[in-house]
């Protein structure tokens, strides 16, 4: 019989094997190499997890930030319009700034941040390097409001009560500052409902 102890202390050694091979990851734009952040690691999004951008559907525009066109897949599409209309009938009302991204828009984005004259580890801590952003899968979602501090939103109080009955979760809570900033209008549709 194998000790417990040799199994945990393998299964450690595998887990933190697998992460070193993380950090090691480089973004290149422009011809420039740049390291991932150390916090970063961990959280690369397997590439089987992508969505395949053939397959996305298209948000309704009335739940698109300035009636935008927005993929996500089908059933995050699903479950975002059964959780607004529940939403409208609470009188809380939200709409959707950003669906999928590929990898080479989330590479744009940082590239234009850079471009204007940001620090780079300082943009990696507010945009996910391509490989690393949940808006790959089509099941992230941003959302957006009218005005107000969106954590200081009536949507927002409403979305930590009740968006777990429709399959999302906020990814990035307050209590986790391990990765990114704390993200209230982030939400992934995880499909596990309450």
């Amino acid at each position: 019989m194998i000790h417990p102890r040799l199994i945990f202390t393998v299964l450690f050694l595998m887990t933190v094997s697998v992460v070193a091979d993380e950090c090691h990851d480089t973004l290149f734009i422009d011809s420039n190499a740049y390291p991932i952040p150390e916090w970063w690691c961990g959280w690369k999004i397997d590439s089987s997890d992508f969505a395949d951008p053939t397959k996305l559907v298209r948000l309704p525009a009335e739940l698109c930030l300035d009636s935008g066109r927005i993929y996500v897949q089908s059933d995050t599409r699903s479950a975002l319009i059964e959780m607004a209309k529940r939403a409208e009938r609470d009188s809380v009302f939200f709409t959707v700034k950003s669906g999928y991204r590929s990898p080479a828009y989330q590479r744009s984005l940082i590239k234009r941040r850079l471009d204007s004259g940001a620090v780079y580890t300082e943009v990696l801590k507010i945009v996910a390097p391509p490989g690393y952003s949940e808006h790959h899968t089509g099941r992230a979602l941003d959302l957006a409001i009218p005005d107000s501090p969106f954590y200081h939103s009536r949507t927002y109080q409403w979305l930590k009560t009740h968006a777990r009955d429709f399959g999302f979760v906020e990814t990035y809570p307050r209590s986790d500052s391990t990765v990114m900033h704390w993200e209230p209008w982030h939400w992934y549709y995880s499909g596990k409902k309450n």
